[in-house]
């Protein structure tokens, strides 16, 4: 189920779903999701009630990362206010009920796994702790709770504690080890603070149940609240706050940037979007640095600096640096890459350094990070040197020669030059920029009359008509090239779906009927191209259709079918950060940097 909201502070991150109910917790990075469900219910005089059963509103608060769900039970409005604090690994949840019990339940698989967990109460913290090895989470409301329950799950015919709510009473049973879940309930008169910590010890998790007890709860809320407002102020324009924020909240505390942290999208092929890929971080890094935020993007930059491998990028990593899963063979003559990746990195180092001027910064980038990859980039060529060699496309579907591949190595290049005239190895600078004009010359060859062909495969053109085209064109000709407009026009007059852009002609990927799904990074790539051309009364209503069909709460996904539906991840990191580019495009004109 799409994930309506999120919260994170690099150390602590929690996703909803549509009906308010926690679907992943991650620790102390987002490396392994540690939730199967996180419920919360209520026993009124009409009986018990699931908060996920009565479909709340939700939202976000105005320009912040505190998010709420409201439900209307027994004439009575409910209110319910989660935050993750701006510091440290503590969640913090208050619930307005004027009288009534209320239950939590937590249906824990730390480390990923349903095994080998333990689950109890805690007499002297009055909390119920989970842990497995150095993974502890302390969940308290300050009281001494009505009753609690800790037990087992998903076990034979046992369902877990979480079922034993539904009577209004709890076991009090106080510790349980194996596959176990957690509940416990309080009486409330008016409204009630609760937190979540998270820690690597059972001292970690005390010593941060007692300040959050020491500071206030409530206080804690209203400082994240205040913090979030100010760190927004760099952000000169409203409509991309929302997707500043939900960048922000994805963005680990080691530089890591997961493409997204929706689990939810498992269910295909028990695998997750949960990996940085280079190509959606740059893209990330460059619309960060357009809109002034510079240490998110240093961080990341330091992240990725030892991740280069003989000059390249491999297809996508884990959060905590690893290589990771991939589908690309390593029996072909070729590398089990995707050569843009690589390209890419460079280019959004430049644009971070043509915004900032920060010269200390990059200088310790340059010879191991930047020379390094351009030097690769220059030697992965054909031997008639206007193609590059052959890579997996940016969709990861097909081996081959790409345009978008090859535009993105032209931007790469031409930045790599820009970096070496700027520390005066000119000679250096010359041989990087001509390998670039050289491959403007394949790319020419790849023009087929009134738009560009994707690919090359096997010494034969594909025409098929793809999206990507028209970013690629952005980074590798001028917007004054005829070919650049003929092409956009191609891409609208083919792939537009209910008003958005479609990836390319004939796209299978989770297609619900015989057409295509509209996503929101290709819809927002025409917009930029728009804007560029001076068209922007037609870019405005593809900005326009990205709102529309993005979720109420401002979260963007991946892509959206023709009946609305979203069939995959949500949020996606690269819709957000290709809405901001736009928009600043929209008010700055456009300008890519090269």
């Amino acid at each position: 189920m799409t994930r309506h909201i999120i919260l994170g502070n690099g150390k602590l991150t929690a996703l909803f779903d549509s009906s308010y109910l926690m679907r992943e917790l991650y620790y102390p990075l987002s490396v392994d999701n540690h939730l199967h469900a996180g419920r919360m219910g209520f026993l009124t005089k009409s009986g018990f009630h699931w908060l996920h059963d009565l479909s709340p509103s939700i939202s976000y608060e105005t320009d912040t990362l505190i998010s709420k769900a409201t439900v209307e039970l027994d004439g009575e409005k409910i209110n319910v206010r989660d935050t993750i604090d701006l510091a440290y690994p503590i969640l913090v949840r208050k619930v307005n009920l004027r009288e009534g019990r209320l239950f939590f339940a937590w249906d824990l698989h730390i480390n990923g796994t349903e095994y080998g967990d333990t689950a109890l109460y805690d007499p002297s913290t009055r909390s119920i702790i989970h842990y497995k090895r150095d993974r502890w989470f302390l969940f308290s409301c300050g009281v001494r709770p009505y009753q609690y329950a800790t037990g087992y799950k998903e076990t034979g015919n046992l369902v877990g504690t979480w079922k034993d709510c539904e009577d209004g009473e709890l076991s009090n049973n106080p510790i349980a080890q194996g596959n176990v879940d957690s509940a416990v309930s309080y009486e409330v008169n008016e409204s009630l603070t609760c937190w979540l910590v998270a820690g690597r010890s059972y001292k970690d998790v005390v010593k941060l149940n007692e300040y959050v007890q020491e500071r206030d709860p409530n206080k804690i809320m209203d400082r994240t609240s205040n913090y979030w407002k100010a760190w927004l102020t760099k952000a000169k324009h409203q409509e991309i706050k929302r997707s500043l924020l939900i960048i922000a909240s994805h963005w680990q505390d080691n530089g890591a940037i997961p493409a997204s942290l929706d689990t939810d999208i498992m269910r295909f092929n028990r695998d997750t979007y949960n990996y940085v890929w280079p190509r959606d971080a740059a893209f990330t890094v460059v619309a960060m640095a357009l809109t002034g935020y510079e240490d998110l993007s240093k961080k990341f930059f330091n992240f990725a600096k030892p991740l280069l491998f003989r000059g390249f990028m491999f297809q996508k990593y884990t959060i905590d640096g690893y290589w990771g899963s991939t589908w690309h063979p390593w029996t072909e003559k070729y590398l089990p890459i995707q050569e843009d990746e690589t390209a890419l990195m460079i280019y959004a180092l430049w644009v971070h350094f043509s915004v900032f001027k920060d010269v200390d910064f990059i200088k310790d980038l340059y010879r191991p990070g930047i020379k390094a990859a351009a030097d690769f980039l220059c030697s992965y060529l054909n031997e008639d040197g206007v193609h590059v060699l052959p890579s997996y496309d940016l969709w990861e579907e097909r081996f081959g020669v790409h345009f978008f591949t090859t535009a993105a190595v032209i931007a790469g290049l031409t930045s790599a030059s820009r970096f070496a005239s700027f520390f005066g190895e000119d000679s250096l600078a010359l041989k990087y920029e001509s390998v670039a004009e050289s491959l403007k010359k394949g790319l020419d060859q790849m023009w087929v009359g009134d738009h560009f062909a994707r690919s090359v495969m096997n010494g034969k053109v594909d025409p098929t008509v793809d999206s990507s085209t028209v970013i690629g064109s952005l980074l590798a000709y001028p917007i004054s090239d005829p070919k650049v407009r003929i092409n956009r026009e191609t891409v609208e007059r083919k792939l537009t779906v209910n008003g958005g852009i479609a990836r390319y002609e004939s796209d299978y990927y989770l297609k619900e009927d015989e057409r295509p799904n509209a996503w929101f990074i290709t819809t927002l790539w025409v917009a930029q191209e728009l804007i560029a051309e001076g068209r922007i009364e037609e870019a405005k209503k593809y900005i326009e259709w990205v709102e529309r069909n993005s979720l109420k709460t401002g979260v963007i996904p991946e892509q959206i079918t023709p009946s609305g539906n979203y069939p995959s991840v949500s949020p996606l990191v690269w819709s957000h950060a290709e809405l901001i580019r736009t928009y600043y495009y929209l008010k700055n004109g456009f300008k890519n940097y090269l």
